[in-house]
């Protein structure tokens, strides 16, 4: 047998650990949809509109009440200029895989959306597609979803938190201190609200195992160290008479503010241990501030905080080799490959390459989902097997490594790194071998 078949039926037979998805429950989906709608609200609508796809007629794609044909014969021009992007791959590798199309053209459109709908009335879609197609173990969620109940779905939870680092509106605020029976009236009073909710949710008796944050969507991530009474002054802005009533718009919490309350959040997380998740590299969208979002900005926080372990997102692509670069340098820093797979299936192939020759190994998590619809799982996690198959094979082809070595080493990214990163074992059942595919 060659070496890629070798390592691909390795590979293959893994149960993976998901680190990053936005899935909503099976339970809470919309339906009022059809596989356009659904399979349009995330990622490749972002490369149909690069293509040339106005907004206005984006918006008329994705609405289900219109005739699928008509919407069809829009977007058709756009889409065969984009199916050829990694975004692209994922929903033919899921129209063939999941719902037996070969191609997904105006011929078959019709009969995939048939499929879709089939499948969905039918229930246990999740479980199919996560569990028994995509060979996955564990997702970890992040979403607000509180109480972060237990659910049947294979979710465990990352706790988003944006709205405690940069809070919109007053009312929010009120209604998020009610949760753990305070109220609101300075900044002290805040802090001891994120205080409260942090040591409710990540206290080793719930789903979550993580915080999160994505401001890098909103603001630059670097997070000056800044005095409590600069950033209580910006904080009393919430409590001006025009901001109190609760139908006032929001308003945009100041860099002052929420520099402060992210590092407040972070001596928290580094008193505790915690895992921090931190969105850098692209933001999801079409139109933002790249250079918001290098990972390198984070360097302050990852000196200051040692204790705890930043796990980076998305490659931190195109920023690929600052973040190879900080996890060499930084102990407590983690690459996460969720999304990367995607966005440039070769440059997810070529970051490993070199990731494997700078970062030791147990630095390392290779898959993460990150979408918002469960089809999409199904063939990203296809194109990031592939893409570590040829990666590792490429590693044993130049001596770099043993065949021995490249199968461990996919272990590790797949399922050991994230499991042991995460405290993941007491929702595992042990088994790390994959019945079905």
């Amino acid at each position: 047998m060659d070496t890629y078949s070798n390592l691909s039926d390795h590979i293959q037979s893994l149960k993976i650990i998901d680190t990053h998805e936005h899935l909503p429950f099976e339970s809470e989906r919309s339906k009022e949809t059809d596989v356009l709608a659904e399979w349009l609200t995330h990622y490749f609508s972002c490369d149909l509109v690069s293509a040339g796809l106005s907004d206005g007629d984006l918006s008329t794609v994705r609405d289900s009440s219109i005739d699928l044909k008509k919407r069809w014969k829009i977007v058709e021009p756009c889409w065969h200029a984009a199916e050829s992007t990694g975004y692209g791959r994922v929903l033919a590798l899921t129209a063939k895989d999941i719902y037996g199309i070969d191609e997904i053209n105006s011929r078959t459109i019709g009969q995939l959306d048939d499929s879709f709908k089939k499948a969905r009335a039918k229930g246990g879609h999740y479980r199919f597609v996560l569990q028994d197609k995509s060979g996955i173990a564990l997702s970890i969620c992040c979403g607000m979803y509180e109480p972060y109940q237990e659910t049947k779905d294979p979710f465990v939870f990352a706790m988003y938190m944006d709205e405690f680092i940069s809070p919109a509106h007053y009312g929010k605020i009120r209604a998020t201190a009610a949760k753990v029976g305070m109220e609101v009236h300075s900044l002290a009073d805040w802090m001891e609200v994120t205080r409260k909710h942090i040591e409710k949710y990540l206290n080793g008796r719930t789903r979550v195992v993580c915080l999160k944050c994505g401001l890098a969507y909103h603001r630059s991530l670097r997070f000056d160290k800044t005095a409590q009474a600069e950033a209580e002054r910006s904080f009393n802005e919430f409590f001006a008479d025009v901001n109190l009533p609760e139908w006032r718009p929001p308003i945009k919490a100041s860099k002052t503010l929420s520099d402060f309350m992210m590092h407040f959040v972070c001596s928290v997380a580094d008193e505790k241990k915690l895992v921090f998740q931190i969105h850098a590299g692209i933001q999801e969208g079409n139109g933002n501030i790249i250079y918001d979002s290098n990972p390198t900005l984070l360097s302050n926080l990852f000196l200051e905080y040692r204790n705890v372990r930043f796990d980076i997102f998305h490659m931190g692509y195109p920023y690929v080799m600052e973040l190879g670069t900080l996890a060499k340098n930084f102990r407590n820093v983690f690459i996460d490959m969720c999304w990367g797979h995607i966005i440039s299936p070769e440059a997810a192939r070529r970051a490993l390459v070199e990731w494997l020759d700078a970062v030791p190994a147990n630095k390392i998590s290779a898959f993460g989902g990150d979408y918002c619809f469960v089809d999409g799982v199904y063939g990203h996690q296809f194109l990031a097997r592939q893409n570590v198959t040829m990666a590792l094979a490429q590693k044993v082809a130049d001596g770099s490594i043993s065949i021995s070595r490249a199968k461990e080493l996919a272990t590790w990214i797949f399922v050991d790194n994230p499991k042991r990163l995460f405290g993941l074992e007491r929702f595992l059942d042990g088994k790390t071998s994959r019945k079905n595919k």
